[in-house]
């Protein structure tokens, strides 16, 4: 019974001093806040959101769980968001409704936001382009660098994140996207 008592003892002590030390040496604060956000979401799913589209539709995340879902954080004023938008019409025409594109602005004015959409063929039932305009979208998502993509397959369940330009429309996206829509 004695040695049970002083092992208690001595656990809790190193627990103590473990707690301690994390603490002292800010081992929990020194991890950023895009990396909690991130870990966050990989446990208990992507936040939800409801936006409105160009023509005043609410648009709400859950109402797309049955497709993969591309969630693409970008403005007008982003140059590598510019480059990067053509190859993702141009992947979500591709898969003819299997895939939808949110594309949600970080633009400082809806006008901004409108101007730069009616250079792209965007008549498509599933791109859906809204403003963020207060920014809560994005912060509840923890995106702080433009562009920012997130790719949720089936049931909204994160498969990847991309920061930054990527090649939405070569081969490897194609077969990438292929395999997570046949995944269903």
């Amino acid at each position: 019974m004695k040695s049970i008592l002083l092992t208690i003892i001595f656990l809790v002590f190193c627990g103590g001093l473990y707690y301690a030390s994390k603490q002292k040496w800010g081992i929990e604060s020194n991890v950023p806040e895009g990396v909690k956000v991130l870990n966050e979401i990989e446990k208990t799913g992507v936040p939800q959101f409801e936006l409105e589209d160009l023509t005043g539709k609410k648009v709400k995340l859950k109402d797309y769980a049955d497709k993969v879902v591309l969630i693409n954080f970008w403005a007008s004023w982003c140059e590598p968001c510019v480059d990067e938008f053509p190859t993702l019409i141009k992947l979500i025409k591709h898969f003819k409704g299997e895939m939808v594109l949110l594309a949600v602005s970080a633009d400082y004015t809806e006008s901004d936001m409108k101007n730069f959409i009616k250079a792209f063929d965007i008549d498509d039932p599933f791109i859906k382009v809204m403003w963020d305009k207060d920014k809560t979208v994005a912060t509840s998502f923890g995106t702080k660098i433009l562009p920012e993509t997130y790719v949720l397959g089936h049931n909204l369940k994160l498969e990847r994140k991309i920061i930054g330009v990527d090649q939405w429309f070569s081969t490897e996206a194609l077969e990438f996207f292929q395999a997570i829509i046949d995944a269903q």
